[in-house]
């Protein structure tokens, strides 16, 4: 019986290997199609994630008037914050604000004008590497949002915590840009944290898969290549590179769209500019979709990236105290 059985099982071995072979055809023609798009437009695509764009970051002075601290964030790198306070006798509370990339704390000055006439006490600091900040060698910032800016974000919401009264202990984020993308992480993390508005914040992940859309072309043409690339094979890609240039920056990229789910029921605002070619709005309404309800997003017309202040004027900060005062009365039931 088993010596019949012999060619029975051989012509099997035989068919599960044929069946093996072909079955490890889309493996190897995915392996050998990743090789050619690394060999062809990886040094390109990770050149194009790590370039800064170019901004002016604002040139405010210093106020006079700050009480100037020292603080220290849980890795040990000392960071340079301001107390700014409110210009009128009813305090509301305490907006910490976390500036853009490239600017420092002193950025926050037009944005907390009307907060401050309306009772709010604003704590504003350098991020690392930004400043007055302590630098960290081997890591070199970009516009992305990282574990540093995470860690010195809640570094400030402790120092912040330790030093406020009841009167001013309602604790809500304010950030431009990459610093409102450190809001949202800090926030998803941060109970303290009663209430969020962001200006041109962006996420990471999106944002590049976007660029990877409309920049394909480009790097591939518009040949065979291209029309055989998935969406999904761009996302793939966009992972593999911000592996590594989170490695050559020596620091983690963090998912701004996966935090900010965690931000509900906190309130959140989200201001964006119409005339934003860097991060365009449907990638900002991308990532306001995911978040959760309470929540706003304002489309300021004819602004550009970080310009909404500058375009809306006064209305600016008129939208950013209702919303405050509104997310205020909402967590104390009022």
């Amino acid at each position: 019986m088993i010596a019949g059985l012999s060619p029975v099982f051989g012509m099997g071995l035989h068919w599960f290997y044929i069946l093996l072979i072909i079955a490890s055809v889309p493996l190897v023609l995915f392996i050998l199609y990743t090789a050619v798009v690394c060999y062809l437009f990886l040094p390109t695509i990770i050149r194009v994630f790590e370039e800064a764009p170019m901004f002016v970051p604002p040139n405010e002075p210093p106020d006079p008037d700050a009480k100037n601290v020292r603080f220290q964030a849980a890795d040990g790198r000392w960071l340079q914050g301001s107390w700014l306070r409110a210009t009128c006798d009813q305090r509301q509370g305490t907006i910490v604000f976390c500036h853009e990339f490239l600017a420092n704390r002193w950025s926050c000055r037009p944005y907390c004008e009307a907060l401050r006439s309306s009772g709010y006490e604003i704590f504003t600091f350098d991020f690392r590497n930004h400043g007055e900040s302590e630098t960290q060698p081997g890591y070199a910032p970009t516009q992305w949002a990282s574990q540093f800016e995470l860690l010195d974000l809640r570094a400030a919401l402790a120092h912040v915590q330790s030093h406020v009264d009841d009167a001013t202990n309602w604790i809500a984020l304010l950030g431009v840009s990459r610093g409102g993308s450190s809001a949202v992480l800090a926030a998803a993390v941060e109970p303290c944290v009663r209430a969020v508005v962001t200006d041109g914040a962006f996420p990471t992940n999106l944002l590049q898969l976007a660029y990877m859309n409309r920049w394909a072309k480009i790097y591939i043409g518009d040949g065979l290549l291209y029309q055989l690339t998935p969406d999904w094979y761009h996302s793939l890609f966009c992972g593999v590179v911000r592996m590594i240039g989170a490695r050559r920056r020596g620091c983690r990229f963090l998912r701004v769209a996966r935090a900010i789910r965690r931000v509900s029921p906190r309130p959140l605002l989200m201001i964006h500019g119409a005339k934003d070619s860097y991060i365009t709005p449907d990638v900002a309404e991308q990532l306001y979709r995911r978040a959760g309800e309470p929540k706003e997003f304002w489309l300021v017309p004819g602004a550009k990236h970080n310009q909404a202040i500058q375009v809306a004027g006064e209305s600016y900060g008129q939208r950013v105290v209702k919303f405050f005062s509104l997310a205020k009365q909402r967590s104390s039931g009022g």
